[in-house]
């Protein structure tokens, strides 16, 4: 039997790396000998080799508002003629361009953008399903519109060497239990859970619990709020890479999350994942585990998919309580 060789090209945010892993998943249960490359961020390479069922990793330098001609055209012509199917998740011009000047046969991806001839096996979808991601990323290797199994769902593995590392160096107390915030979301304010909530559900926690808050450089400001002038918490925005908050999600037993990137992330250590959605939907982009707590409140105005509240109330979020939130530490 041929072992057919496939190019999965994900779009380049991290919760669309990990939800990538459901379509890798379901391609090597129906063709358990394919070999699956991903092409990602060279930021989301030490991520990908987490993943099981990824036999190699490409990378590509390319920032999001970066065309990157150039650097796509000279690794189409180092990998040309290597493989026999791409699958694009993204629908931009510029994610398929590698594909088509690589000669892969087969290049599979919805329209998008007019890439009638950069992509020739088209899947359409509509505006409905093509919002649950994971669904969508799933039925580009087929011909239906699919849901999401248990054993599909993203999962990734622990480095118990790098995890020793991380333990030693914020000096993290693993006698006590241990809860991850991730106070942050790339995407905007209306996906943010307000700073003063997350403040008083850590004022709830007791010093049973250490609290780990986790994000960007960015977010380290955000981080100092939560944890000023207390000792069981411990501020690593900006300290820590991918990899490193995979294994500290694998040391925790809670993670409350806005719904962004570090959430699906700790869906995919089977952390318990406590999930906050405002302006999005856990109908499009839940946490893909079955050990979780979603709050969300479901308003008329849901989900408006918006960066900012266009009310300005952001009801959505501050309709969530710390009381209730807590409760679900258990």
């Amino acid at each position: 039997m041929s072992q057919e060789k496939i190019l999965i090209i994900p779009q380049n945010w991290l919760g669309d790396v990990i939800m990538s892993q459901v379509l890798i998943k379901k391609i090597k249960y129906e063709k358990s000998n394919a070999k699956i490359h991903i092409l990602v961020n060279s930021k989301f390479k030490d991520l990908a080799n987490r993943m099981n069922e990824v036999d190699k990793v490409l990378e590509l330098d390319c920032s999001h508002k970066e065309f990157g001609f150039i650097k796509r055209y000279k690794l189409a012509k180092k990998i040309s003629n290597s493989y026999d199917h791409s699958i694009v998740l993204s629908r931009s011009i510029k994610s398929s361009l590698i594909p088509f000047m690589a000669n892969i046969k087969k290049r599979t991806g919805e329209l998008g953008e007019c890439r009638f001839i950069l992509v020739n096996d088209i899947k359409k979808f509509t505006k409905s399903f093509r919002r649950r991601t994971a669904n969508r990323y799933l039925s580009m290797y087929g011909n239906a519109e699919i849901s999401v199994k248990k054993n599909y769902y993203p999962s990734l593995n622990k480095n118990e060497k790098n995890l020793e590392r991380l333990v030693k160096k914020f000096s993290i107390n693993t006698s006590k239990q241990i809860v991850i915030f991730a106070p942050g979301a790339a995407f905007g304010p209306s996906k943010m859970w307000p700073q003063k909530k997350f403040l008083d559900l850590a004022n709830k926690i007791n010093d049973n619990y250490l609290i780990l808050v986790m994000g960007t450089q960015e977010e380290e400001k955000l981080g100092g709020i939560i944890c000023e002038n207390n000792t069981q918490r411990l501020n690593l925005c900006g300290k820590t890479t991918i990899v490193d908050a995979i294994d500290l999600m694998h040391l925790s037993k809670f993670c409350v999350s806005n719904d962004s990137g570090l959430m699906h992330l700790s869906a995919a250590t089977n952390t318990k994942t406590i999930s906050i959605y405002g302006s999005t939907s856990p109908v499009y982009t839940p946490p893909l585990t079955e050990n979780k707590h979603i709050f969300y409140k479901e308003l008329s105005c849901s989900p408006c998919f918006n960066k900012r509240c266009k009310f300005n109330h952001y009801d959505c979020l501050n309709n969530i309580y710390a009381e209730d939130v807590f409760k679900s530490l258990k």
